[in-house]
């Protein structure tokens, strides 16, 4: 039995339960079972005592520029490699403690705002010096305290008297490391819980603080090596995450997560952290839309995509999703040909989605209508896939169709997708984002665009039928929002094969504005449209800009202003695509989202050194 408590000052003891130390001297499940039980109840007890000065911890943790941490080494021993850890990347210290030189746990904590750890300080007033208590007499050195020594500048430590300290310590380590995150780790090894768990944030700032401190633990966790903490954080990412802070803040979690893959020190917690990113927070349709439609995602390495999308469980409706996220990541348009064709290989198709995947690969170029492939060398890797020996063995995955949801929440999930509905005349005939466009049809947005923010579109337009684009058909994309209202632009061939033009227009406007140019095929032509939807102002007025983007480039942008009363409670604005001088002909219109389509914000890719704040 080894009895534990707080020491006084004058170096007595006050006995407390008796801690029982584990050993294995007592055979029997049974009393093996109840010294574990009565070791976590000790340890659990003990964690307030490493604030206290006169603790009986013997292993001192020192925060730079912040207080000391009175641990025990058996206790910290429990826990794995965390006690080797912090020797590796602590600064040793001296043994004895200068309590003037050390900041007061308690002020530390009142100054930093740490709440929740100034529970744990009970009693923490009886631990402190005599010259700070509040019935101190005297501000002078007390020649009684553990420590107190006669030597001074003069004369050293000749014939110097120096009394016994009782609180020394057998190691002491200064690390550098913050102070509410090292006191929780502290918390779990001693108590096996965290004190972040239990919050849930109601504010969008204290959700973002959440998610800054549970990244931050899940780093600090993986360097202590305090596994069975980094394991329940991930767990935590996984399955809890979004719903405790919500969409964006999943989505910033996500793609830190991501990039700390670079910082892991052991292999074993590499793979669980890849586990976790590719599979659990990727499991239900909500964290899946929330990571695929960030403008982070055009950021992510190949390997991390190509990974994702191999995962049988992906939830998604169709395996045609897999061809919008390919284009969502290349919504920059610099990524190689064979990286593409690398992506490509991921999809499974089926009868239903074949002639999908084949018109996909016409309007980029890479099939001929006859279904035979151009000779260039970088786009030899698609024979595999046309002739399916890639997707061999591989299921289509239909994830979402087994899922029991109701009527309104289905209709409202469709929706959420940000479909197009296919129009002749009044009655609509498909919906998706591929179509052949004729005469007299029209492609609207199936749900209308009704907040602030960024929305950024893929249009490409062909015509496989014919080998140059005819000069008099001209197609319309843009926004309208209301009836008889639209604002976009009037896309054309030029005189010059392969040399297309763009020209703003409105239902305001008389005529078409001057033309910008941009450089297609003969019969093809790709470009992004961005919207800006800025914040209405104080006459209620919001004001849009439309842009044309080629090549990652802008190669025009107008602004156009609108109601808020339109926005909010009207039709609002909805992206529409429009043919003209068709007669008989047909235009084949893809479209797809690269960035937005939803209310997001403009994320920055996280690059270098892993750093949340």
């Amino acid at each position: 039995l080894k009895p534990c408590g707080l020491r006084l000052r004058s170096g007595a003891r006050v006995h407390s339960r008796p801690l029982l130390l584990p050993t294995s001297a007592r055979p029997g499940a049974r009393a093996s079972a109840s010294m574990d039980a009565k070791w976590k109840e000790g340890s659990t007890k003990m964690y307030r005592e490493i604030f206290q000065e006169t603790g009986s911890g013997d292993f001192g943790i020192q925060i730079a520029g912040g207080p000391l941490f009175r641990c025990h080494t058996h206790i910290l021993q429990q826990s794995g490699g965390f006690i080797g850890k912090v020797r590796q990347f602590g600064k040793l210290l001296p043994r004895e403690v200068d309590s003037d030189s050390v900041p007061s746990t308690k002020d530390y904590f009142k100054e930093h705002g740490y709440t929740s750890l100034l529970a744990d300080l009970k009693s923490y007033q009886l631990s402190q010096p005599l010259e700070r208590s509040a019935f101190a007499m005297n501000q002078g050195v007390d020649p009684k305290k553990p420590g107190y020594t006669t030597a001074h500048f003069i004369g050293g430590t000749t014939c110097a008297m120096k009394r016994f300290d009782p609180f020394f310590l057998a190691e002491r380590y200064k690390v550098d490391c913050d102070c509410e995150r090292m006191a929780e780790l502290l918390r779990f090894v001693y108590q096996g819980q965290m004190s972040f768990f239990d919050r849930r944030p109601e504010m969008d700032r204290d959700r973002e603080q959440l998610t800054q401190k549970m990244l931050h633990m899940c780093v600090d966790a993986e360097r202590y090596s305090v596994d069975r903490l980094y394991e329940k954080l991930l767990h935590w990412f996984g399955n809890e995450c979004y719903k405790v802070v919500g969409e964006k803040c999943f989505a910033d979690a996500f793609y830190h997560l991501q990039h700390f893959e670079i910082s892991v020190t052991e292999e074993f917690s590499r793979q669980m952290l890849i586990k976790t990113v590719t599979g659990d927070m990727l499991a239900t349709r909500d964290q899946f839309r929330a990571v695929t439609r960030d403008p982070r995602w055009s950021s992510l390495p190949v390997e991390f995509v190509e990974d994702t999308l191999n995962y049988d469980g992906m939830p998604i409706s169709s395996e045609t999703e897999v061809l919008s996220l390919i284009e969502r990541w290349n919504a920059n348009a610099d990524k190689k040909k064979d990286q593409i064709i690398r992506l490509l290989c991921c999809f499974r198709p089926s009868e239903e989605t074949r002639q999908t995947f084949y018109t996909w690969l016409v309007n980029m170029g890479w099939l001929r209508p006859d279904g035979t492939l151009p000779e260039v060398p970088e786009l030899q890797g698609l024979r595999k896939i046309i002739d399916g020996s890639v997707a061999k063995g591989r299921k289509p995955r239909m994830n979402q169709q087994n899922v029991h949801i109701g009527e309104e929440d289905e209709s409202q999930a469709a929706a959420n997708e940000v479909i197009f509905v296919h129009y002749k005349g009044t009655t609509p005939v498909a919906s998706g984002t591929s179509f052949s466009l004729g005469a007299q049809q029209r492609l609207v947005q199936a749900d209308p665009i009704r907040y602030a923010g960024l929305q950024r579109m893929r249009v490409l337009l062909s015509n496989p039928r014919t080998l140059l684009w005819n000069p008099e058909h001209e197609v319309f994309v843009g926004l309208s929002y209301g009836e008889g209202k639209y604002f976009g632009y009037l896309c054309s061939a030029t005189a010059f094969s392969g040399i297309f033009s763009v020209r703003a227009l409105a239902s305001a406007a008389p005529a078409p504005n001057a033309p910008a140019h941009l450089t297609g095929s003969g019969n093809k032509v790709e470009f992004d449209l961005a919207l800006e939807v800025q914040v209405q102002r104080a006459n209620m007025v919001v004001v849009c800009k439309l842009s044309v983007i080629f090549a990652n480039l802008t190669v025009t942008e107008e602004e156009f202003q609108i109601s808020y009363e339109t926005l909010d409670f009207g039709p609002g604005l909805s992206f529409q695509v429009v043919a003209t001088g068709l007669m008989d002909d047909e235009v084949d219109v893809q479209l797809a989202w690269v960035g937005g389509g939803g209310p997001s914000e403009d994320m920055d890719p996280t690059v270098g050194n892993v750093e949340f704040d």
